[in-house]
Formats: structure tokens, C-alpha cells, sequence
């Protein structure tokens, strides 16, 4: 439930893109970032409606290319045009990359240590948990309109999570599925 009414994109400064990206670059880990940035976007700055933010995720994760890149290039250019999705990508890129590099070099000086290694497990183990969040949402959007989506759901989790399947081959049935099932379900299909 958005806590915010959503902002007229006009009123959305590149100052406000900038900043925003490179603290959610900066502050998150591993596949969070489609939680952070759905935190940010939609239920604290209300930049956009959930449906909106939902469909630009799905979006994201059918275009070629990594989900939370396209999903701040969506964001950049629904708040200020090209110019905003070049400063949102850049942001949310160029920062956490500096660190990295940075990061890389005293991770090298360090590495033999056990608790780092403990450490960052727990980071990888909270990215996985912000991962489903975002899941369980897009499901739960999802469900509010039809049941049917379930059922592919638990056939991918079943297929790859449990049968250990290759993905792209189950990728393909479950769109093919997913497609064929939405056009029946349309009024006057």
C-alpha cells in the first residue's frame, strides 16, 4: 500500500535521480535492489503507483539485459526523459564500482580472515530475502487478479528449484504457457 500520494514527474529533479540511485548503488547488496528501489520509488517518494512500478519490473525482466538496469532506465525516463534514465543508470552504476574496486583491493589484503568470509555470506543470505520480497509481491499483484499465474509459479519453482531443470528451456515453456493462458483469459478471446 503506497504511504505517499504519487509526485508529478515534473517536480522530479536530476538531483533528486542522481542522489537517489547512487545511495540505493551504494547501499545495497546482490539482488535487493528491485526491493530498494520499489521502497524508494513507490511507498517513500511516490514517484510512481505500484501498478506502474510492477509492470516496468516485468518489463525489465523480459528486455535483454540486467532487470534492475532496465528498471532504472524505466524510472529515469517516466521522471525526466532520456537525460534522467542516462543519470539514474550512471548512478546507480559508477558509485558502487568505485567501491568495488576499492573493496576488491583490501579484500585481497584480507582474505585469509573467516569472518569476513561469514560476513559476507550474510550479506548474500539478506540480498536473497530482499530478492523474494519482490517476488512475493509481484505474485501477490499478481494473484489479486487471477489464480492461473499460481500455477505457473509453482511449476517453475518445481522444474528448476526441485528437478533442477535448465532454465531457459523452462523460461521458454513457462512464457509460452503464461502467454497462451493470458490470451484465453481476455475478454472476447
Amino acid at each position: 500500500m503506497n504511504t505517499v500520494a504519487a509526485q508529478n514527474p515534473r517536480e522530479v529533479t536530476l538531483l533528486q535521480i542522481l542522489l537517489l540511485f547512487s545511495r540505493v548503488g551504494l547501499t545495497s547488496f546482490g539482488g535487493g535492489l528491485s526491493a530498494w528501489i520499489y521502497r524508494e520509488v513507490v511507498t517513500q517518494r511516490g514517484w510512481l503507483k505500484e501498478d506502474e512500478f510492477l509492470g516496468a519490473l516485468t518489463l525489465g525482466q523480459i528486455l535483454p539485459g540486467s532487470n534492475v538496469i532496465n528498471l532504472s532506465i524505466y524510472v529515469g525516463y517516466r521522471m525526466r526523459g532520456a537525460l534522467g534514465s542516462a543519470v539514474a543508470v550512471c548512478s546507480l552504476l559508477v558509485p558502487p564500482m568505485i567501491v568495488i574496486v576499492l573493496l576488491a583491493t583490501v579484500f585481497h589484503e584480507f582474505a585469509q580472515l573467516a569472518w569476513l568470509h561469514r560476513f559476507l555470506e550474510g550479506v548474500a543470505a539478506a540480498a536473497i530475502g530482499m530478492t523474494a520480497s519482490v517476488g512475493f509481491r509481484t505474485a501477490r499483484s499478481l494473484l489479486a487478479v487471477q489464480r492461473w499465474p499460481l500455477a505457473l509459479i509453482a511449476g517453475v519453482f518445481l522444474a528448476i528449484g526441485v528437478m533442477r531443470w535448465p532454465l531457459v528451456p523452462v523460461a521458454l515453456v513457462a512464457d509460452a504457457a503464461g502467454l497462451f493462458i493470458a490470451s484465453r483469459s481476455q475478454p472476447g478471446a
